[in-house]
This record gives C-alpha cells, structure tokens and sequence, in this order.
C-alpha cells in the first residue's frame, strides 16, 4: 500500500520542532528526519514520536544535495518506491484544511513519476499575517518511481525532477512557512548563504549583494500580504497543537556558522560582502562564553566605515546599472515582438 512519507532535514530545530512533529504525524506514514549535529534538545524530541525515523547526518559541511540523497535513499531502502515522497523543512506545517480538499485524493492517486507542487504561504513577522506567492508553488514532492535526483549544494531542488515527470499542481494543499516569523533569524541566514555562496563560488558577487541584501524588505515580496485563513489553523487548534507562538533565541546556528566560516577563511574573504551592519566581535565573545567548537580565538576586526560606504556604494551604482540594462532589454523586446 501506498504510503506517505516525510523528509526532512533538520539541525537545532527544537524552536518549531514539536509543532511540525504533532501536524506531521496525523497525516504522513513515517517522517524521515536527518540531523546534522543539533547542539539543543531537538533529536529528544524526535524520540517523542513513534512515526519518527531518526538517523545522524553527521558531515559538519553545509550541502544540500548530500542530505537530500541520504533522505531518498533512507525512504527507498526501508519501503521501496511508488510511495508519496514529501521533502518538508520543519518549518513548513501542512494547512489544516488540506487532508479535506480534493486535491488531497488527487495527490494520493497521482501516478508514480509525478512531481507535486505547493503553495507555501509566509507568515511576515506574526501568524496573523501573511505573504502570498503563486499558486504553482514550489516542487515538494514526488510519487516515487525511482528516479535518479540530481541536486546542487545550495538551493537545491528537493526532491527528483525528471524531464518525463508530470507536473501536478495542488493548489488546495498548502504548507505554511514560519521562516520569517522570526526575522532576525532569517537576516542571519541571509549572512550565512551569503557567505556560504563565496566559498561555493555558486554566484556573483553582484548576485550576493542583490540576494543578500541586509536591508532586505520582505513587505515587498510574493503578490501580496493578506491576513491569515483560520481555515490553516481550525483542525489543528481542535487537537490542541499550539499553532501561533514564536520562540526567540538569544543567538542563532547560523551566529556560529558564520563565526567558524571567518574562522577557516579569515575576514578579508568577506570583506566585500553585505554582512557588516553586525559586529561580529561583538557576536564572538558573546559566543565564547557558551564554550562552542570553532569559535575564533583571534578578534574579528570589520572593515573600516570608509571603506564599507565606498564598497556599498559602488555596488549600489553597478546594481542600479544592472537593473537598468534588464529593463532595457525587457522593453526592447515588446517593441520588436
């Protein structure tokens, strides 16, 4: 019988984890969770839930098309294919309205070979509001036929999309994505890609101060900011799943990533990025007293303010450029079409 199973990654998700687990759990078969080395309570929260599937990840190297592999291959070895593969962060919760759509008996009868694709609601700073994108949504999951998937180290599609797939778009089923309920996280994260990007050698330095942008504004993203369906949170509220609170940290995984990045490349690597409206010294001896692995023992000096307001400014001026040439070529194909 058909089942459907749940992949995810996680490292130091105990903030939301509980959340995702309870929602998960009434409508997948099993959730696969790969941990990378979680330094707070969230692999003693996995343990609370029989459907939970828990193995170690233990690579200390950032990579998505690693983990996105050992998931699969988890999956195929322990129930073979044809299964419903859903590859979810633990920061996306199924809509409690979804399992009642028809969309939902659609997705469990779709034919091995069929990619599926959500919408992903973002909830902006509270869950009383929210960011809506596209209804064809994003590719998160596939009725397994065996495919081979080829993933890239970042930004990563999740789960296998060969060109003879099906694409199936199930507009009725949405996840609900608690990234940018805590915004200060997310502007970490958005320093930590960055940085990870210039080791990669994945991008432009001109792509990374675009999509890095530290005085990104998430009020201008998607098609528009609405209020909250309570239909996403009625079933769920029924069973008692607290839906609604945020836990803040004091720091943040991606503090310390960043902190062992300087570590093993120094400042000057980074020194042209749009990371420096932190003090990183500051953010180091804050992190030292914790007693965590690969901190520097050397203080982290940030490039002077001259020199950020040059470099800031000169990409300012190729950005702009950049954008112009776009607009440009974008007008000048409707006057020849």
């Amino acid at each position: 019988m058909r089942k459907i199973i749940v992949l995810t990654p996680i490292k130091n998700e105990s903030w939301i984890l509980d959340r995702f687990l309870e929602v998960t759990s009434i409508y997948a078969d099993h959730i696969i969770i790969a941990d990378q080395n979680s330094t707070d309570n969230s692999v003693e929260i996995c343990s609370r839930y029989p459907k939970v599937i828990l193995f170690e990840n233990k690579s200390v190297d950032f990579n998505e098309a690693d983990r996105q592999r050992l998931l699969i291959s988890k999956a195929r070895s322990l129930f073979g294919t044809e299964n419903i593969l859903l590859a979810i962060d633990a920061d996306e919760i199924l809509a409690a309205d979804a399992m009642s759509s028809n969309d939902w008996q659609i997705m469990v009868n779709a034919q091995p070979g069929t990619i599926l694709h959500f919408e992903k609601p973002t909830f902006f700073d509270t869950t009383d509001r929210v960011i809506r994108y596209p209804e064809n949504g994003w590719p998160l999951g596939y009725v397994d036929d065996g495919a081979e998937h080829t993933p890239s180290v970042i930004h990563s599609k999740r789960i296998p999309t060969p060109h003879y797939a099906n694409n199936l778009y199930l507009h009725n089923i949405k996840f609900l994505h608690y990234a940018l309920t805590r915004l200060d996280a997310q502007f970490t994260k958005l320093k930590y890609y960055c940085m990870l990007e210039n080791v990669f050698g994945s991008s432009s330095i001109l792509h990374r101060r675009f999509f890095y942008n530290s005085n990104q504004d998430y009020r201008k993203e998607g098609l528009r900011f609405e209020t909250s369906n309570p239909k996403w949170f009625a079933l769920w509220e029924s069973k008692n799943i607290d839906m609604h609170s945020i836990r803040k940290e004091e720091y943040y995984w991606y503090d310390v990533e960043i902190l062992r990045l300087f570590q093993l490349y120094g400042v000057d690597r980074f020194k042209n990025e749009d990371i420096w409206n932190v003090d990183w010294e500051e953010v180091r001896i804050k992190l030292l007293n914790y007693n965590i692995d690969g901190i520097p023992d050397k203080s982290i000096e940030s490039p002077s303010a001259i020199y950020l307001s040059s470099v800031n400014l000169c990409f300012s001026i190729l950005l702009s450029l950049k954008l112009g040439v776009n607009r440009f070529r974008q007008f000048s194909k409707l006057l020849l079409s």
